[in-house]
């Protein structure tokens, strides 16, 4: 069996060694073969990038002349994938120690007919990252759709699966992860473990996931959340009404923080008799000033209207 991780990097010289020490310190005790494909996005630091990876003997460098965004990224790493098993691993985030021994754990549990698995991640605090971090079973589309056992994932795919398939690149800098896994979800219901292999570093300063809330990152999500409209409106108000409400509503705010117009109707569009503290609560974050923003935004995380992990 081999496994490929993806490692999709942009000015990740600084953190990706880590990345990949965590995968190579275990690799002596792995009863697999293990593969890392390094997609150098376009990096500005592309020189030392390369000069990490040529330390570590199963990894293949592979690069974009310039920034293409990180489906872009896990794309080409993908499609120079050779794995049976495929993984996405970003730059700034590491496997637990012990890994390979889970990893195998996880596919003996894991159904056939399922072409995809989400395994449970924590974070750098060793605090998880999924809402029910001891579910085990299956997820299907509309699970997905309603955002059950909803979070922060590593997902394992069947490597001849997401080579047919790839990531819906939607020609942003930001994933759109959520696009990607309803095309997915059409195709296969996913496996969803309670085995952790990834420790997901949210808060590192420059990482992929840090500073979500700032002007250009909120931007990017307000674009992420027009194209998933775009494509699945319609299944949301069909199989999940009270999310499609709540989506519309974060709509609004991320367009609010990223300085975009229009915040009003995306806001008119989230009224529901089943959310109605929801939308009034974005009412007020979106007439506030800058000042009492950001604790607003906190607050509308912990009441659900925002969400950091899935």
């Amino acid at each position: 069996m081999l496994l490929s991780v993806i490692v999709p990097a942009f000015n990740a010289s600084e953190t990706v060694r880590a990345t990949l020490k965590s995968i190579s310190v275990a690799l002596g005790n792995a009863d697999f073969d293990v593969e890392a494909v390094v997609v150098d996005d376009g990096s500005d630091d592309g020189v030392l990038l390369a000069a990490a990876v040529t330390e570590f003997p199963f990894v293949r460098l592979v690069r974009h002349e310039v920034n293409k965004g990180m489906c872009a990224a896990r794309n080409t790493g993908i499609k120079a994938s050779r794995g049976d098993f495929v993984t996405i691993l970003d730059a700034d985030d590491e496997f637990v120690e012990g890994w390979p021994d889970r990893l195998a754990s996880i596919i003996s549990e894991w159904p056939q007919d399922c072409l995809l698995c989400y395994s449970a991640c924590v974070n750098s605090n060793g605090v998880s990252t999924v809402s029910e971090p001891n579910y085990r079973g299956r997820l299907t589309y509309e699970d997905l759709l309603n955002e059950r056992r909803s979070g922060e994932y590593l997902p394992v795919f069947r490597g001849n699966f997401v080579r047919s398939q790839l990531y819906h690149d939607l020609g942003l800098r930001k994933s759109c992860g959520i696009v990607s896994y309803l095309y997915f979800a059409r195709e296969s219901n996913f496996w969803v473990t309670p085995i952790v292999l990834r420790i997901y570093h949210d808060q590192r300063q420059g990482s992929v996931s840090s500073g979500w809330l700032t002007e250009k990152k909120a931007r990017e999500t307000a674009l992420c959340y027009e194209r998933l409209f775009q494509e699945f409106s319609a299944e949301y108000r069909r199989y999940a009404p009270k999310v499609y409400h709540t989506k519309m509503l974060r709509y609004a705010i991320y367009r609010k923080v990223g300085n975009l117009s229009g915040v009003w109707t995306p806001w008119l569009r989230g009224f529901s008799f089943r959310a109605v503290p929801e939308f009034l609560a974005t009412a007020f974050i979106l007439v506030m000033g800058e000042g009492v923003m950001r604790p607003l935004i906190m607050f509308a995380r912990r009441i659900g209207v925002l969400r950091k992990y899935g």
